[in-house]
This record gives structure tokens, C-alpha cells and sequence, in this order.
């Protein structure tokens, strides 16, 4: 008899654990305030990149497997999973990513190819992830194997233990409040989306947090992170500061018609938390979050150990 399990929150995080859950063998019901594209995953950039803004020990095995995992789905064009060169480049030397030989490809950029103002850069290819339509499949993925999601305000975890007595909390930046965690803050991100179908590169410099991500449903412009700040409502001066500097990278970039702004609250934390908690007597959390701004890079890492978490306690 399967085991059931509750997931609560719906962005990739909770999306992957819930969907690698049922895929393991349980009845994995998720419920959530939000649903996509009306959450922070939905607004995010969306690139891997190997674990390495993460505080944590397994933060390079979790990168790992999404990254095999992203590589198998982008053979496919059913998702929104592809790949794409992107040239990082950097203020000062650095050394080689740890993940170098496992991406397609990798190369160190000459210092006379670099753009003016730069002392050290590579080009690489990783997967991107065109998040409505990524967020969507795995929606059906789960929905279609039989998953229910139910749509409802959960304001403590306490509130789902006498009725869920094993529950996996992917909530993100409101774990604060759900599960009163004062350690985890928002991040604010902003972008831009604009139509930009002649950009096939992407552009990152590694210092200013600037990006250019061209996605087949727009080229996304960034990016800012602005620790402890809860607004939701697009900033026009972060706008304009965000398109200098893409322009600046990429001359002509800010011409182009502009389809939507978006923002979303990165779920901050000094490390990941991953980890079983005895809630009460009769109910046990699973705590995954706290992933800052690379949760879609450490998805599918971190759902397998929520998976073997779950088989741990249900075999005892």
C-alpha cells in the first residue's frame, strides 16, 4: 500500500519533490496558496549553475543531478528545458568552475576576446529553463499520474499535522512564517523581459549581477538582489538601472519592445535547509528550502533526498 505524503508550496521546489514522491511510489498531494505562473519561480531567469551561491555540504551532488536531469529533458522539446552558450566574465582572475568537464561544452575566454573592462571570463553551455512552460509540464506530470493539488492558505504547519502525518514544507521565502524560521529572508529580484529574437548568447557579468538570458518566450534582463525587501511592485529605478547595464553589455539591447516586469522574492537563508523535524507525535515535516536564487539549479537533487527521507521514515 502506497504511503501518502503531503507537499506544501508549489514552486519548483515543491513541483520536483512532489513529482519525484509520486514517480518513488507515493500518493503526494500538493497544496499551495499560489499556483504558477503566480510564483517567484515563475519569475526567475531559470539557469543552472552548479550549486555555487548555495551554503551547503551537498550543494555539488544535488547540482549534479539536476543537471543530468535538465541534459535528458532538453533532448526533448515538450518542457521549456534547452541549452545555450553563455559568456560569464569577471572584474578580476578566476579559477576554473568545478563543473567544467561535465557541461557540454567549456572554454576559457583569451584575455584580447574579453569585452573592455574585464580581466577573466569563459564561455559555457548549460541548460535554461523557460519557467511558465517548464512549471506547467510538471504540473501535468504530477496531475496526470493522478497527483491533486489543492489551493488553500496555510498560515502555520501546525494547522495540517492532525490530518498529514508526513508533510515535505517547500514554502520558500514564507517558510518564515510557516514554519518560524526567523533565518530565512527575502531576496528581491526584478526583470525585464523584452523581444529580442536576434540574441542567441547569454551575457552574465559575475560581479554587477547582470544578465542576458534569450529564452524562446523573451530574452530576460537582470538582475538585483536586495536583501530583506518584502515589494512586490515593479521599481521603476531598478528598471532603468537594470537596462543600463544590459545595455552597456550588449549595445542596442534596451530598443527592444518590452513584453512584462516581473518580481519575485528569492527564499534567503544562511544555508539550505533539508532535514526531517518531529512536528508532533503524529506528523513529521520535511524541510526543503531556503535555496536563494538557484533553486531550479538544485531541484531535482534535492527531491531525491526528500524521496529517500520519506522512505526512511515510512519504513520504520
Amino acid at each position: 500500500m502506497a504511503h501518502s505524503i503531503t507537499v506544501v508550496g508549489c514552486g519548483v521546489i515543491g513541483l520536483t519533490s512532489a513529482v519525484c514522491l509520486q514517480e518513488s511510489g507515493f500518493n503526494a498531494t500538493i497544496i499551495t496558496r499560489d499556483l504558477p505562473p503566480h510564483l517567484t519561480s515563475a519569475v526567475a531567469g531559470a539557469y543552472w549553475y552548479g550549486g555555487e551561491l548555495a551554503t551547503h555540504p551537498s550543494r555539488h551532488r544535488w547540482s549534479s543531478a539536476s543537471l543530468q536531469e535538465y541534459l535528458r529533458l532538453a533532448k526533448g522539446d515538450y518542457c521549456g528545458v534547452t541549452t545555450f552558450r553563455m559568456l560569464e566574465v569577471f572584474g578580476s582572475p578566476v579559477s576554473d568552475p568545478w563543473f567544467k568537464d561535465v557541461i557540454p561544452f567549456y572554454e576559457r575566454v583569451a584575455s584580447a576576446d574579453l569585452p573592455a573592462g574585464y580581466a577573466d571570463g569563459y564561455w559555457m553551455e548549460i541548460p535554461i529553463v523557460e519557467t511558465p512552460r517548464y512549471l506547467a509540464y510538471l504540473m501535468d506530470r504530477f496531475q496526470q499520474n493522478g497527483g491533486v493539488i489543492q489551493q488553500r492558505t496555510i498560515a502555520d504547519l501546525s494547522e495540517l499535522a492532525a490530518e498529514h502525518p508526513l508533510i515535505v514544507n517547500s514554502t520558500g521565502v514564507y517558510a518564515r512564517y510557516v514554519a518560524h524560521d526567523e533565518q530565512v529572508y527575502p531576496l528581491r529580484g526584478q526583470v525585464i523581459k523584452v523581444e529580442a529574437p536576434h540574441v542567441h548568447d547569454a551575457f552574465m557579468d559575475d560581479d554587477s549581477f547582470t544578465y542576458i538570458l534569450p529564452r524562446r518566450d523573451g530574452c530576460v534582463l537582470g538582475g538585483i538582489s536586495q536583501k530583506d525587501n518584502w515589494n512586490l511592485n515593479v521599481d521603476p529605478a531598478v528598471s532603468e538601472d537594470i537596462l543600463q547595464r544590459c545595455e552597456k553589455a550588449l549595445p542596442g539591447i534596451r530598443q527592444s519592445p518590452i513584453i512584462v516586469q516581473l518580481v519575485g522574492l528569492r527564499p534567503g537563508r544562511h544555508e539550505v535547509r533539508l532535514e526531517r523535524e518531529q512536528l508532533t507525535n503524529n506528523c513529521t515535516v520535511i524541510h526543503n528550502y531556503g535555496h536563494g536564487g538557484i533553486g531550479f539549479t538544485l531541484s531535482w537533487g534535492c527531491a531525491a533526498d526528500v524521496v529517500n527521507l520519506a522512505r526512511e521514515l515510512t519504513a520504520q
